[in-house]
Protein backbone atom coordinates (compact mmCIF):
# COMPACT_ATOMS: atom_id res chain seq x y z
CA UNK A 1 0.00 0.00 0.00
CA UNK A 2 2.71 2.38 0.83
CA UNK A 3 4.39 1.70 -2.38
CA UNK A 4 1.18 2.70 -4.35
CA UNK A 5 0.88 5.91 -2.46
CA UNK A 6 4.63 6.99 -3.29
CA UNK A 7 3.93 6.24 -6.62
CA UNK A 8 0.89 8.50 -6.81
CA UNK A 9 2.77 11.14 -4.67
CA UNK A 10 4.69 12.34 -8.26
CA UNK A 11 1.77 12.09 -10.66
CA UNK A 12 1.20 16.07 -11.16
CA UNK A 13 0.33 16.79 -14.82
CA UNK A 14 2.16 19.37 -16.43
CA UNK A 15 -1.26 21.30 -17.40
CA UNK A 16 -2.67 21.06 -14.03
CA UNK A 17 0.87 22.70 -12.90
CA UNK A 18 1.62 25.49 -15.13
CA UNK A 19 5.66 25.68 -15.72
CA UNK A 20 6.42 22.48 -14.21
CA UNK A 21 9.19 22.21 -16.21
CA UNK A 22 10.78 25.46 -14.56
CA UNK A 23 9.51 24.26 -11.28
CA UNK A 24 12.87 22.60 -9.96
CA UNK A 25 14.62 25.86 -11.55
CA UNK A 26 12.77 28.42 -9.36
CA UNK A 27 13.90 29.40 -5.69
CA UNK A 28 13.25 32.33 -3.65
CA UNK A 29 15.83 34.17 -1.48
CA UNK A 30 15.77 34.17 2.40
CA UNK A 31 15.75 37.90 3.60
CA UNK A 32 17.32 36.96 6.49
CA UNK A 33 19.90 34.65 5.54
CA UNK A 34 20.15 36.15 2.09
CA UNK A 35 20.66 32.19 0.93
CA UNK A 36 18.56 30.90 -2.12
CA UNK A 37 16.24 27.82 -1.80
CA UNK A 38 13.25 25.84 -3.84
CA UNK A 39 10.03 25.95 -2.86
CA UNK A 40 8.97 22.44 -2.58
CA UNK A 41 6.91 20.65 -5.27
CA UNK A 42 5.57 17.88 -2.91
CA UNK A 43 4.60 18.64 -0.09
CA UNK A 44 3.09 17.18 3.36
CA UNK A 45 0.06 19.30 5.10
CA UNK A 46 -1.29 17.63 8.26
CA UNK A 47 -5.36 17.53 8.53
CA UNK A 48 -7.51 19.24 10.90
CA UNK A 49 -8.02 15.42 12.84
CA UNK A 50 -4.69 14.34 13.61
CA UNK A 51 -3.85 10.63 12.06
CA UNK A 52 -3.37 9.13 16.06
CA UNK A 53 -7.19 10.76 16.83
CA UNK A 54 -8.43 8.70 13.47
CA UNK A 55 -6.72 5.74 14.30
CA UNK A 56 -7.95 5.86 18.29
CA UNK A 57 -11.45 6.61 16.76
CA UNK A 58 -11.47 3.38 13.85
CA UNK A 59 -9.66 0.93 15.91
CA UNK A 60 -12.33 1.64 18.51
CA UNK A 61 -15.24 1.17 15.74
CA UNK A 62 -13.31 -1.74 14.51
CA UNK A 63 -13.31 -3.41 18.21
CA UNK A 64 -17.16 -2.33 18.18
CA UNK A 65 -17.96 -3.93 15.03
CA UNK A 66 -16.10 -6.88 15.19
CA UNK A 67 -13.64 -6.28 12.78
CA UNK A 68 -16.22 -5.41 9.68
CA UNK A 69 -15.67 -1.53 9.60
CA UNK A 70 -12.10 -2.49 9.21
CA UNK A 71 -12.72 -2.03 5.58
CA UNK A 72 -14.10 1.53 6.08
CA UNK A 73 -11.47 2.39 7.92
CA UNK A 74 -8.42 1.27 5.67
CA UNK A 75 -10.65 3.30 3.28
CA UNK A 76 -11.37 6.33 5.38
CA UNK A 77 -7.29 6.22 6.72
CA UNK A 78 -5.86 6.54 2.92
CA UNK A 79 -8.70 9.64 2.02
CA UNK A 80 -7.25 11.58 4.82
CA UNK A 81 -3.24 10.20 3.81
CA UNK A 82 -4.15 11.22 0.23
CA UNK A 83 -5.60 14.47 0.85
CA UNK A 84 -2.45 15.57 3.09
CA UNK A 85 -0.56 15.36 0.04
CA UNK A 86 -0.06 18.88 -2.37
CA UNK A 87 1.56 18.84 -5.52
CA UNK A 88 2.33 22.37 -5.65
CA UNK A 89 -0.38 23.14 -3.59
CA UNK A 90 -3.22 20.97 -5.08
CA UNK A 91 -4.38 18.27 -2.34
CA UNK A 92 -4.86 14.54 -4.14
CA UNK A 93 -8.48 12.85 -3.13
CA UNK A 94 -9.00 9.02 -3.11
CA UNK A 95 -12.65 7.96 -4.24
CA UNK A 96 -12.44 4.12 -3.09
CA UNK A 97 -15.03 2.96 -0.31
CA UNK A 98 -14.90 0.16 2.18
CA UNK A 99 -17.39 -1.39 0.19
CA UNK A 100 -15.17 -2.24 -2.41
CA UNK A 101 -12.58 -3.75 -0.24
CA UNK A 102 -15.17 -5.69 1.79
CA UNK A 103 -15.95 -7.07 -1.85
CA UNK A 104 -12.78 -7.57 -2.76
CA UNK A 105 -11.94 -9.39 0.90
CA UNK A 106 -14.95 -11.58 -0.40
CA UNK A 107 -14.00 -12.59 -3.69
CA UNK A 108 -10.17 -13.88 -1.94
CA UNK A 109 -12.58 -15.65 0.34
CA UNK A 110 -13.99 -17.31 -2.32
CA UNK A 111 -10.80 -17.99 -4.57
CA UNK A 112 -8.93 -19.58 -1.49
CA UNK A 113 -11.80 -21.35 -0.95
CA UNK A 114 -12.02 -23.01 -4.06
CA UNK A 115 -8.33 -23.72 -4.87
CA UNK A 116 -7.96 -25.26 -1.58
CA UNK A 117 -11.38 -27.69 -1.78
CA UNK A 118 -9.70 -28.67 -4.86
CA UNK A 119 -6.50 -29.75 -3.80
CA UNK A 120 -8.06 -31.64 -0.82
CA UNK A 121 -10.37 -33.51 -3.28
CA UNK A 122 -7.33 -34.01 -5.79
CA UNK A 123 -5.32 -35.54 -2.13
CA UNK A 124 -8.42 -37.83 -0.99
CA UNK A 125 -9.02 -39.49 -4.41
CA UNK A 126 -5.04 -40.19 -5.02
CA UNK A 127 -5.23 -41.97 -1.36
CA UNK A 128 -7.75 -43.55 -1.67
CA UNK A 129 -6.43 -44.79 -5.25
CA UNK A 130 -2.87 -45.83 -3.71
CA UNK A 131 -2.02 -48.39 -1.23
CA UNK A 132 0.72 -46.59 -0.20
CA UNK A 133 -0.04 -42.74 1.16
CA UNK A 134 3.05 -41.23 0.73
CA UNK A 135 2.32 -42.42 -2.93
CA UNK A 136 -1.10 -40.54 -3.20
CA UNK A 137 0.83 -37.32 -2.15
CA UNK A 138 3.74 -38.13 -4.87
CA UNK A 139 0.51 -38.83 -7.55
CA UNK A 140 -0.94 -35.11 -6.70
CA UNK A 141 2.33 -33.26 -6.85
CA UNK A 142 1.79 -32.81 -11.06
CA UNK A 143 -1.75 -31.89 -10.46
CA UNK A 144 -0.95 -29.59 -7.75
CA UNK A 145 1.57 -27.47 -10.04
CA UNK A 146 -0.68 -27.58 -12.64
CA UNK A 147 -3.10 -25.59 -10.17
CA UNK A 148 -0.69 -23.43 -8.81
CA UNK A 149 1.28 -22.48 -11.66
CA UNK A 150 -1.73 -20.45 -13.39
CA UNK A 151 -2.24 -19.00 -9.90
CA UNK A 152 1.32 -17.48 -10.14
CA UNK A 153 0.31 -16.19 -13.40
CA UNK A 154 -2.83 -14.40 -12.05
CA UNK A 155 -0.99 -13.15 -9.06
CA UNK A 156 0.77 -10.52 -11.83
CA UNK A 157 -2.74 -9.71 -13.25
CA UNK A 158 -4.10 -8.88 -9.83
CA UNK A 159 -1.28 -7.10 -8.76
CA UNK A 160 -1.47 -5.13 -11.68
CA UNK A 161 -5.41 -4.59 -11.56
CA UNK A 162 -4.96 -3.33 -7.73
CA UNK A 163 -2.48 -0.40 -9.16
CA UNK A 164 -4.90 0.83 -11.62
CA UNK A 165 -8.06 0.22 -8.95
CA UNK A 166 -6.06 2.46 -6.97
CA UNK A 167 -4.63 4.92 -10.14
CA UNK A 168 -8.13 5.50 -11.16
CA UNK A 169 -10.08 6.39 -7.66
CA UNK A 170 -6.96 9.14 -7.00
CA UNK A 171 -7.61 12.29 -7.97
CA UNK A 172 -5.75 15.93 -8.43
CA UNK A 173 -8.42 18.60 -9.44
CA UNK A 174 -10.97 17.12 -11.41
CA UNK A 175 -9.02 14.87 -13.32
CA UNK A 176 -7.68 10.92 -12.06
CA UNK A 177 -4.85 8.74 -12.68
CA UNK A 178 -4.78 5.63 -14.82
CA UNK A 179 -3.17 2.21 -16.25
CA UNK A 180 -3.01 2.70 -19.99
CA UNK A 181 -1.46 -1.17 -20.30
CA UNK A 182 -3.25 -5.01 -20.13
CA UNK A 183 -3.42 -6.45 -16.94
CA UNK A 184 -2.30 -10.00 -19.32
CA UNK A 185 0.92 -8.66 -20.38
CA UNK A 186 1.74 -7.63 -17.09
CA UNK A 187 0.78 -11.08 -16.09
CA UNK A 188 3.36 -12.64 -18.49
CA UNK A 189 6.40 -10.47 -17.56
CA UNK A 190 5.61 -11.06 -13.73
CA UNK A 191 5.20 -14.82 -14.40
CA UNK A 192 8.16 -15.39 -16.53
CA UNK A 193 10.96 -13.35 -14.53
CA UNK A 194 9.73 -14.93 -11.25
CA UNK A 195 11.84 -18.01 -12.04
CA UNK A 196 14.98 -16.26 -12.40
CA UNK A 197 15.33 -15.06 -8.66
CA UNK A 198 15.48 -18.51 -7.58
CA UNK A 199 18.03 -19.29 -10.34
CA UNK A 200 20.20 -16.46 -9.65
CA UNK A 201 20.19 -16.85 -6.31
CA UNK A 202 17.93 -13.88 -5.46
CA UNK A 203 20.29 -11.20 -7.76
CA UNK A 204 17.36 -11.27 -9.84
CA UNK A 205 14.85 -9.50 -8.07
CA UNK A 206 16.25 -6.24 -7.72
CA UNK A 207 16.10 -6.80 -11.61
CA UNK A 208 12.46 -8.06 -11.62
CA UNK A 209 11.24 -5.78 -9.18
CA UNK A 210 12.56 -2.31 -10.98
CA UNK A 211 11.55 -3.66 -14.38
CA UNK A 212 8.06 -4.55 -13.37
CA UNK A 213 7.56 -1.08 -11.27
CA UNK A 214 8.92 0.67 -14.64
CA UNK A 215 6.65 -0.63 -16.61
CA UNK A 216 3.77 0.69 -14.91
CA UNK A 217 5.34 4.08 -14.55
CA UNK A 218 5.77 4.35 -18.46
CA UNK A 219 1.84 3.32 -18.43
CA UNK A 220 0.71 5.70 -16.09
CA UNK A 221 -1.25 8.76 -17.14
CA UNK A 222 -3.13 11.38 -16.44
CA UNK A 223 -5.47 12.91 -18.74
CA UNK A 224 -3.25 13.36 -22.07
CA UNK A 225 0.16 13.84 -19.45
CA UNK A 226 2.53 10.68 -19.82
CA UNK A 227 4.90 9.24 -17.31
CA UNK A 228 8.14 7.65 -18.32
CA UNK A 229 10.73 6.13 -15.79
CA UNK A 230 14.21 6.89 -15.69
CA UNK A 231 16.98 6.10 -13.59
CA UNK A 232 19.41 3.17 -13.23
CA UNK A 233 19.09 -0.10 -11.27
CA UNK A 234 22.47 0.17 -10.21
CA UNK A 235 21.96 2.37 -6.56
CA UNK A 236 19.13 -0.65 -5.87
CA UNK A 237 22.04 -3.17 -6.66
CA UNK A 238 24.67 -1.90 -4.04
CA UNK A 239 22.02 -1.95 -1.30
CA UNK A 240 21.22 -5.59 -2.30
CA UNK A 241 25.07 -6.86 -2.30
CA UNK A 242 24.72 -5.53 1.19
CA UNK A 243 21.99 -7.32 2.09
CA UNK A 244 23.22 -10.29 0.58
CA UNK A 245 26.58 -10.56 1.71
CA UNK A 246 25.99 -8.78 5.46
CA UNK A 247 22.74 -10.98 5.92
CA UNK A 248 24.62 -14.17 4.76
CA UNK A 249 27.57 -13.43 7.25
CA UNK A 250 25.44 -12.26 10.07
CA UNK A 251 23.36 -16.01 9.39
CA UNK A 252 26.33 -18.09 9.33
CA UNK A 253 27.92 -16.63 12.01
CA UNK A 254 24.51 -17.08 14.37
CA UNK A 255 24.50 -20.68 13.36
CA UNK A 256 28.14 -20.94 14.28
CA UNK A 257 27.51 -19.39 17.96
CA UNK A 258 24.73 -21.57 17.85
CA UNK A 259 26.81 -25.06 17.45
CA UNK A 260 29.17 -24.27 19.63
CA UNK A 261 27.52 -22.89 22.80
CA UNK A 262 24.03 -24.63 22.85
CA UNK A 263 24.65 -27.17 19.73
CA UNK A 264 24.81 -30.47 22.24
CA UNK A 265 21.07 -28.96 23.78
CA UNK A 266 19.96 -28.12 20.78
CA UNK A 267 20.69 -31.83 19.07
CA UNK A 268 18.92 -33.55 22.55
CA UNK A 269 15.55 -31.23 21.85
CA UNK A 270 15.62 -31.79 18.27
CA UNK A 271 16.15 -35.66 19.16
CA UNK A 272 13.40 -35.28 22.49
CA UNK A 273 10.88 -33.59 20.52
CA UNK A 274 10.96 -31.01 23.45
CA UNK A 275 12.45 -27.90 25.09
CA UNK A 276 13.41 -29.33 28.24
CA UNK A 277 16.63 -29.94 28.06
CA UNK A 278 17.21 -26.48 26.53
CA UNK A 279 15.43 -25.11 29.73
CA UNK A 280 17.19 -27.70 32.00
CA UNK A 281 20.63 -26.38 30.53
CA UNK A 282 19.73 -22.89 31.43
CA UNK A 283 20.34 -22.42 27.44
CA UNK A 284 17.14 -20.89 26.91
CA UNK A 285 18.39 -17.27 27.58
CA UNK A 286 21.61 -18.17 25.23
CA UNK A 287 19.77 -19.70 22.53
CA UNK A 288 17.43 -16.06 22.39
CA UNK A 289 20.31 -13.94 23.16
CA UNK A 290 22.27 -15.41 20.08
CA UNK A 291 19.78 -14.67 17.94
CA UNK A 292 18.79 -11.35 19.08
CA UNK A 293 22.52 -10.30 18.12
CA UNK A 294 22.27 -12.65 14.98
CA UNK A 295 18.90 -10.82 13.50
CA UNK A 296 20.15 -6.92 14.38
CA UNK A 297 22.66 -6.59 11.42
CA UNK A 298 20.10 -8.32 8.87
CA UNK A 299 17.43 -6.19 9.84
CA UNK A 300 19.48 -3.32 9.68
CA UNK A 301 20.70 -4.36 6.03
CA UNK A 302 17.18 -4.76 5.51
CA UNK A 303 15.79 -1.58 6.08
CA UNK A 304 18.93 -0.27 4.00
CA UNK A 305 17.71 -1.83 1.23
CA UNK A 306 13.74 -0.71 1.87
CA UNK A 307 15.15 2.27 1.93
CA UNK A 308 17.01 1.82 -1.51
CA UNK A 309 14.21 0.71 -2.73
CA UNK A 310 11.58 3.57 -1.66
CA UNK A 311 13.98 5.51 -3.45
CA UNK A 312 14.70 3.91 -6.56
CA UNK A 313 10.92 3.89 -6.93
CA UNK A 314 10.45 7.61 -6.67
CA UNK A 315 13.55 8.91 -8.35
CA UNK A 316 12.22 6.54 -11.11
CA UNK A 317 9.27 9.07 -12.14
CA UNK A 318 10.08 11.12 -14.60
CA UNK A 319 7.38 14.00 -16.40
CA UNK A 320 8.31 15.47 -19.28
CA UNK A 321 12.22 17.59 -18.97
CA UNK A 322 11.88 16.84 -15.41
CA UNK A 323 11.81 13.91 -12.58
CA UNK A 324 11.98 13.29 -8.80
CA UNK A 325 14.22 12.91 -7.25
CA UNK A 326 14.79 11.28 -3.24
CA UNK A 327 17.47 10.59 -0.64
CA UNK A 328 16.61 9.19 2.30
CA UNK A 329 18.67 10.02 6.02
CA UNK A 330 19.37 6.26 6.22
CA UNK A 331 19.56 6.31 10.37
CA UNK A 332 16.47 8.71 10.81
CA UNK A 333 14.74 6.28 8.11
CA UNK A 334 15.68 2.91 10.20
CA UNK A 335 14.45 4.70 13.42
CA UNK A 336 11.68 6.01 11.83
CA UNK A 337 10.76 2.05 10.46
CA UNK A 338 11.81 0.32 14.14
CA UNK A 339 8.99 3.03 15.80
CA UNK A 340 6.41 2.28 13.27
CA UNK A 341 6.75 -1.23 13.69
CA UNK A 342 6.68 -1.30 17.80
CA UNK A 343 3.87 0.95 17.22
CA UNK A 344 1.84 -1.53 15.03
CA UNK A 345 2.89 -4.54 17.36
CA UNK A 346 1.73 -2.97 20.49
CA UNK A 347 -1.54 -1.12 19.13
CA UNK A 348 -2.36 -5.08 17.13
CA UNK A 349 -2.34 -3.03 14.30
CA UNK A 350 -5.23 -0.48 15.13
CA UNK A 351 -2.40 2.25 14.83
CA UNK A 352 -1.01 1.50 11.62
CA UNK A 353 -2.61 4.98 10.15
CA UNK A 354 -0.53 7.10 12.24
CA UNK A 355 2.37 5.03 11.54
CA UNK A 356 1.97 5.24 8.18
CA UNK A 357 1.54 8.62 7.96
CA UNK A 358 4.93 9.09 9.65
CA UNK A 359 6.41 7.24 6.85
CA UNK A 360 4.55 9.10 4.31
CA UNK A 361 5.57 12.43 5.57
CA UNK A 362 9.32 12.01 6.01
CA UNK A 363 9.21 10.35 2.44
CA UNK A 364 7.59 13.15 1.01
CA UNK A 365 9.59 16.05 3.33
CA UNK A 366 12.66 14.95 1.36
CA UNK A 367 11.64 14.49 -2.36
CA UNK A 368 12.86 17.42 -4.86
CA UNK A 369 12.43 17.94 -8.83
CA UNK A 370 15.31 18.24 -10.70
CA UNK A 371 16.41 18.26 -14.14
CA UNK A 372 16.10 15.05 -16.32
CA UNK A 373 19.82 13.74 -16.91
CA UNK A 374 20.19 13.93 -20.71
CA UNK A 375 22.01 10.00 -20.57
CA UNK A 376 19.21 7.48 -21.81
CA UNK A 377 18.03 5.56 -18.76
CA UNK A 378 19.55 1.92 -18.34
CA UNK A 379 18.20 -1.21 -16.46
Amino acid sequence: MLAEKLVTVPAAPVHIIPGFAQHAGSASVDPNSGQSHQSPFVTFVEPEESFLALSIRNFGLTLATLGFYSFWARAEARQQLHRAIRIDGKPLDFTGTGREGFISFLIGIVVTICVTGLVLVLLVQNSHAAANPLASFAAVRWQRLAISLPLVFLLGSVVYRKRKHNLRRTWCGKQNFDLVGHPWHYAFQHFWTAFLVPATLGWAAPWRASRLERRKIDEMRFGDTKFHAVGTVKPLYKAFAVLWFGGGTAYVGTMALLGVLIGPELLSSIASGSLKPLQDAGSMGKLLLILGIGMTPVIAFLLFYRAAWIEHQVSSVGIGDMRLDLKLPKWRFAGLMVTNALIKIVSFGGFQPAADAQLVRFVVNNIRTVPLDPQPAVV
